[in-house]
Protein backbone atom coordinates (compact mmCIF):
# COMPACT_ATOMS: atom_id res chain seq x y z
CA UNK A 1 0.00 0.00 0.00
CA UNK A 2 1.47 3.34 -0.73
CA UNK A 3 1.79 6.21 2.08
CA UNK A 4 -1.43 7.85 1.86
CA UNK A 5 0.32 11.50 2.04
CA UNK A 6 2.03 10.73 -1.64
CA UNK A 7 -1.56 10.04 -3.01
CA UNK A 8 -3.00 12.24 -5.40
CA UNK A 9 -5.44 14.93 -4.46
CA UNK A 10 -9.39 14.51 -5.26
CA UNK A 11 -10.48 17.88 -4.56
CA UNK A 12 -10.68 20.35 -1.66
CA UNK A 13 -14.06 23.30 -2.31
CA UNK A 14 -14.29 25.33 0.77
CA UNK A 15 -17.57 27.81 1.20
CA UNK A 16 -20.62 27.72 2.81
CA UNK A 17 -21.42 24.63 1.58
CA UNK A 18 -18.14 21.85 0.70
CA UNK A 19 -18.72 18.95 -1.51
CA UNK A 20 -16.06 16.19 -0.21
CA UNK A 21 -16.18 13.29 -2.68
CA UNK A 22 -19.80 11.65 -2.17
CA UNK A 23 -20.38 13.77 1.16
CA UNK A 24 -21.55 17.46 1.45
CA UNK A 25 -20.57 19.65 4.41
CA UNK A 26 -22.75 22.62 5.81
CA UNK A 27 -22.47 25.10 8.94
CA UNK A 28 -24.42 24.80 12.16
CA UNK A 29 -24.40 26.97 14.78
CA UNK A 30 -24.34 25.51 18.34
CA UNK A 31 -27.66 26.40 20.09
CA UNK A 32 -27.94 29.33 17.71
CA UNK A 33 -25.12 31.11 18.32
CA UNK A 34 -23.85 32.27 15.58
CA UNK A 35 -20.29 32.28 16.97
CA UNK A 36 -19.81 28.73 17.46
CA UNK A 37 -19.52 27.16 14.08
CA UNK A 38 -19.41 23.89 12.97
CA UNK A 39 -19.74 20.83 10.32
CA UNK A 40 -22.08 18.98 9.50
CA UNK A 41 -21.28 15.74 6.93
CA UNK A 42 -23.76 14.54 4.92
CA UNK A 43 -22.97 11.42 2.93
CA UNK A 44 -25.93 9.45 2.19
CA UNK A 45 -25.20 7.16 4.42
CA UNK A 46 -27.20 8.05 7.90
CA UNK A 47 -24.95 5.48 10.12
CA UNK A 48 -21.75 6.84 8.61
CA UNK A 49 -23.04 10.54 9.25
CA UNK A 50 -23.96 9.51 12.84
CA UNK A 51 -20.70 8.37 13.48
CA UNK A 52 -18.92 11.44 12.08
CA UNK A 53 -20.94 14.15 13.03
CA UNK A 54 -20.99 12.71 16.37
CA UNK A 55 -17.57 12.89 17.32
CA UNK A 56 -18.15 16.91 15.52
CA UNK A 57 -20.72 17.08 17.96
CA UNK A 58 -18.68 15.82 21.10
CA UNK A 59 -15.69 18.10 20.26
CA UNK A 60 -17.80 20.98 20.00
CA UNK A 61 -19.73 20.08 23.36
CA UNK A 62 -16.43 19.72 25.19
CA UNK A 63 -15.39 23.15 24.63
CA UNK A 64 -18.92 24.63 25.51
CA UNK A 65 -18.47 22.43 28.79
CA UNK A 66 -14.99 23.40 29.22
CA UNK A 67 -16.54 27.44 29.47
CA UNK A 68 -19.35 26.57 31.30
CA UNK A 69 -17.23 24.99 33.98
CA UNK A 70 -14.70 27.74 34.08
CA UNK A 71 -17.96 30.08 34.81
CA UNK A 72 -19.46 28.00 36.77
CA UNK A 73 -16.69 26.65 39.90
CA UNK A 74 -13.39 28.46 38.37
CA UNK A 75 -15.38 31.97 38.85
CA UNK A 76 -14.38 33.03 35.11
CA UNK A 77 -16.44 35.45 33.43
CA UNK A 78 -16.09 34.18 29.46
CA UNK A 79 -15.49 37.66 27.77
CA UNK A 80 -15.71 36.05 23.73
CA UNK A 81 -15.55 32.78 22.45
CA UNK A 82 -15.81 31.62 19.04
CA UNK A 83 -15.56 28.44 16.80
CA UNK A 84 -14.74 27.95 12.77
CA UNK A 85 -13.42 25.50 10.63
CA UNK A 86 -11.73 24.23 7.69
CA UNK A 87 -12.20 21.44 5.46
CA UNK A 88 -9.74 19.55 3.24
CA UNK A 89 -10.86 16.14 1.28
CA UNK A 90 -8.80 13.65 -0.66
CA UNK A 91 -8.32 10.26 -2.19
CA UNK A 92 -5.81 7.39 -1.42
CA UNK A 93 -6.62 4.67 -3.10
CA UNK A 94 -9.65 3.75 -2.78
CA UNK A 95 -10.03 5.43 0.51
CA UNK A 96 -11.38 9.42 0.71
CA UNK A 97 -10.22 11.21 3.77
CA UNK A 98 -12.13 13.71 5.21
CA UNK A 99 -9.90 16.23 7.15
CA UNK A 100 -11.93 18.48 9.24
CA UNK A 101 -9.43 21.44 11.17
CA UNK A 102 -11.65 23.08 14.52
CA UNK A 103 -10.28 25.99 15.52
CA UNK A 104 -11.66 27.39 18.90
CA UNK A 105 -10.68 30.09 21.00
CA UNK A 106 -11.93 31.37 24.50
CA UNK A 107 -11.00 34.86 26.12
CA UNK A 108 -11.96 35.10 29.99
CA UNK A 109 -12.34 38.82 31.85
CA UNK A 110 -8.54 39.62 33.15
CA UNK A 111 -7.01 37.48 31.20
CA UNK A 112 -3.70 38.61 29.46
CA UNK A 113 -4.87 37.31 25.95
CA UNK A 114 -7.26 34.65 24.59
CA UNK A 115 -6.39 31.32 24.43
CA UNK A 116 -6.73 29.23 20.70
CA UNK A 117 -6.88 25.72 19.75
CA UNK A 118 -6.69 23.95 16.68
CA UNK A 119 -8.17 20.27 16.82
CA UNK A 120 -8.26 17.85 13.83
CA UNK A 121 -10.29 15.03 12.83
CA UNK A 122 -9.61 12.72 10.15
CA UNK A 123 -12.26 10.55 8.55
CA UNK A 124 -12.40 7.62 6.37
CA UNK A 125 -15.55 8.72 4.23
CA UNK A 126 -16.68 5.05 3.77
CA UNK A 127 -17.01 4.21 7.09
CA UNK A 128 -17.00 6.91 9.22
CA UNK A 129 -14.08 5.77 11.27
CA UNK A 130 -11.54 8.75 12.63
CA UNK A 131 -7.89 8.03 10.86
CA UNK A 132 -5.36 7.76 13.83
CA UNK A 133 -1.52 7.67 13.26
CA UNK A 134 -1.35 4.29 12.11
CA UNK A 135 -2.38 5.63 8.59
CA UNK A 136 0.89 7.59 8.00
CA UNK A 137 2.88 5.20 9.28
CA UNK A 138 2.14 2.23 7.00
CA UNK A 139 3.05 -0.80 9.32
CA UNK A 140 4.83 -3.05 7.45
CA UNK A 141 6.42 -0.86 5.06
CA UNK A 142 9.52 0.60 7.19
CA UNK A 143 7.66 3.94 8.13
CA UNK A 144 7.97 4.18 12.06
CA UNK A 145 6.85 7.30 14.55
CA UNK A 146 10.24 8.08 15.09
CA UNK A 147 10.85 8.55 11.36
CA UNK A 148 8.17 10.84 11.12
CA UNK A 149 8.95 12.10 14.82
CA UNK A 150 12.45 13.17 12.89
CA UNK A 151 10.43 14.56 9.80
CA UNK A 152 8.52 17.13 12.32
CA UNK A 153 11.16 17.81 14.27
CA UNK A 154 13.18 19.39 10.73
CA UNK A 155 10.16 20.76 9.36
CA UNK A 156 9.60 22.73 12.80
CA UNK A 157 13.18 23.70 12.52
CA UNK A 158 12.84 25.20 9.28
CA UNK A 159 9.76 27.49 9.65
CA UNK A 160 11.14 28.51 12.98
CA UNK A 161 14.36 29.84 10.97
CA UNK A 162 11.60 31.01 8.26
CA UNK A 163 9.48 32.88 10.47
CA UNK A 164 12.05 34.01 13.07
CA UNK A 165 10.61 32.30 15.63
CA UNK A 166 12.34 31.06 19.01
CA UNK A 167 11.51 27.27 20.44
CA UNK A 168 11.61 26.74 24.14
CA UNK A 169 15.41 25.31 25.25
CA UNK A 170 13.60 21.80 26.36
CA UNK A 171 11.76 21.67 22.51
CA UNK A 172 13.42 19.23 21.21
CA UNK A 173 13.98 16.71 20.84
CA UNK A 174 10.47 16.07 20.56
CA UNK A 175 9.40 13.80 23.79
CA UNK A 176 6.49 13.04 21.36
CA UNK A 177 4.20 13.62 18.07
CA UNK A 178 1.90 16.40 18.61
CA UNK A 179 -1.95 14.90 19.35
CA UNK A 180 -3.25 16.42 16.24
CA UNK A 181 -2.56 16.52 12.14
CA UNK A 182 -4.60 16.91 9.19
CA UNK A 183 -4.10 16.24 5.49
CA UNK A 184 -4.30 19.21 3.62
CA UNK A 185 -5.87 19.57 0.15
CA UNK A 186 -2.39 18.72 -1.55
CA UNK A 187 -2.14 15.59 0.78
CA UNK A 188 0.34 16.89 2.60
CA UNK A 189 0.99 16.00 6.45
CA UNK A 190 0.85 18.63 9.04
CA UNK A 191 1.55 18.89 12.31
CA UNK A 192 0.23 21.44 14.94
CA UNK A 193 1.82 22.26 17.97
CA UNK A 194 -0.40 24.20 20.70
CA UNK A 195 -0.01 27.51 22.04
CA UNK A 196 2.78 26.93 24.47
CA UNK A 197 3.27 23.23 23.93
CA UNK A 198 6.85 24.25 22.11
CA UNK A 199 7.17 27.59 22.21
CA UNK A 200 6.21 31.00 24.06
CA UNK A 201 2.31 32.39 23.53
CA UNK A 202 3.59 34.72 20.60
CA UNK A 203 4.75 32.36 18.31
CA UNK A 204 0.89 31.36 18.22
CA UNK A 205 -0.14 27.79 16.75
CA UNK A 206 2.63 26.27 15.09
CA UNK A 207 1.31 24.51 12.03
CA UNK A 208 3.76 22.51 10.47
CA UNK A 209 3.51 20.75 7.26
CA UNK A 210 6.43 18.12 6.55
CA UNK A 211 5.56 16.93 3.07
CA UNK A 212 6.19 20.91 2.41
Amino acid sequence: MRKIFFATVLALIMSIQNFCGAATIESANFNGNDKLIYPVVHTGDAAIDDKINGKIQTEIQSFVKGLHYAAQYDGQRVAGAYTNYEVACNQAGNTVILSLLITESSYFEGAAHPSTYKHALNFNVGSGNLMGLDYLTDVGEGVSVDEIKARVERALIRQCERDGLKLFDDALPLKQLPEHFYWDANLHVHFIFQQYEVAPYAAGIIDVDIDA
